[in-house]
């Protein structure tokens, strides 16, 4: 007989629905069923493929957002997370990050005597402000979980950091369907920068500009998201402040194929961001073998780019350094082969799922008091 697994997360973003369908599907052993708190949030526009939310609840929980100093913050207020555990019956709970969602699933544990395990994409970068109460909830969450799953090297160094025991930590790379990338055929065009992602400050697209100055060759940055009129008034204003902006293309949002072939044409990826706990972006560049310059605030690059061979890791805060890293990246050649050389086969489903069945059996074995 299956056990029965259920995942508790925030909102069926594309990426987390596609692997957990991958795993629904493809491991007989285990009995999947996900949880949602609530339906989207007012800074997504995602494509969802609703046939593939086998076994899926989705609440209407309440969701508050509250202003950052670089991006909203979204608070959901779960309603009927026991009731559902309740009626599901799991053998195990794997519960993502530390909000009331997950407290909820891990006292729901405790008193079923039922297997907790911890998922997580922060980083100590992304969690550096955290305030006390956010704190605790770590402190409770990470004491008392059986096992962990982090969506990135960074977001194990911060498991570890806060006590838990490298043991009990499986990795599971946070990932898209990259099977999309598998057959696509290049047709560069040469200086063509390409960013993709949103406007807001955080993602630092006016560091970029800044840095774009100091290119000394053609080229021209893409820019590939949408943003407010405010937003964009402000970086167009700071593009002719720098002499950059017949250098910009601004495309707004873009999806499925016609973002696929920003990514075929592309000569080079760039992420100046501010701080990202991973930077799906990233993964959706590097399949694409492009050479990637990015932040090194962005903590997935880490599991992405070595530093000098497919790409470089820069501060965005130095715009000299990051310009001159855009241009080595543009005339460069070695970049470019090693970038398509690189295999992502590590990103595949079939390989990130296994973090997640790493963490079940181990929790499993736990269980049945078997070293």
């Amino acid at each position: 007989m299956a056990n029965k697994v259920v995942i508790v997360t925030n909102i069926p973003a594309p990426y987390r629905v596609d692997l957990f369908y991958y795993m629904q599907t493809h491991f007989s052993e285990y009995e999947f069923h996900v949880i949602y708190t609530s339906k989207t949030e007012d800074n997504r526009q995602w494509f969802l493929d609703r046939g593939k939310l086998i076994n899926s609840i989705i609440l209407h929980s309440k969701v508050i957002k509250m202003k950052g100093k670089l991006d909203n913050r979204y608070i959901h207020l779960p309603i009927n997370i026991m009731t559902c555990l309740n009626k599901i019956s799991p053998d195990i709970v794997i519960a993502f990050e530390y909000n009331l969602a997950a407290l909820q699933c891990l006292l729901w544990c405790k008193i079923q005597n039922k297997s907790f395990i911890h998922l997580t994409d922060g980083t100590l970068y992304s969690e550096r402000n955290i305030g006390k109460i956010q704190k605790l909830a770590r402190k409770v969450i990470i004491k008392n979980a059986d096992a962990f799953i982090a969506s990135s090297s960074k977001a194990k160094e911060k498991l570890m950091a806060w006590g838990a025991s490298e043991k009990e930590i499986f990795t599971s790379l946070l990932t898209v369907d990259v099977s999309q990338f598998e057959k696509m055929e290049k047709e560069v065009c040469p200086g063509r920068i390409l960013y993709v992602g949103s406007m807001i400050k955080r993602k630092g697209l006016d560091l970029l500009i800044k840095a774009l100055s100091y290119l000394d060759i053609e080229y021209n940055l893409r820019i590939v998201g949408n943003g407010t009129e405010d937003e964009i008034s402000f970086l167009k204003k700071n593009a002719k402040k720098n002499n950059v902006y017949d250098k910009i293309t601004w495309c707004g949002f873009k999806t499925g194929d016609s973002l696929i072939d920003e990514y075929r044409q592309a000569q080079i990826f760039v992420l100046p961001t501010r701080e990202d706990c991973f930077g799906l972006v990233l993964l959706e560049a590097f399949c694409a073998k492009l050479p990637i310059v990015s932040s090194k605030y962005a903590d997935g690059i880490y599991d992405i780019v070595v530093d000098g061979s497919n790409g470089y890791i820069v501060d965005p805060f130095n715009s000299k350094e990051f310009g001159r890293k855009l241009q080595n990246a543009l005339i460069d050649k070695d970049i470019t082969r090693c970038a398509e050389k690189i295999s992502f086969d590590k990103f595949k489903f079939e390989r990130v799922s296994e973090g997640y069945i790493q963490a079940l059996g181990f929790v499993n074995t736990r269980k049945n008091g078997c070293k």
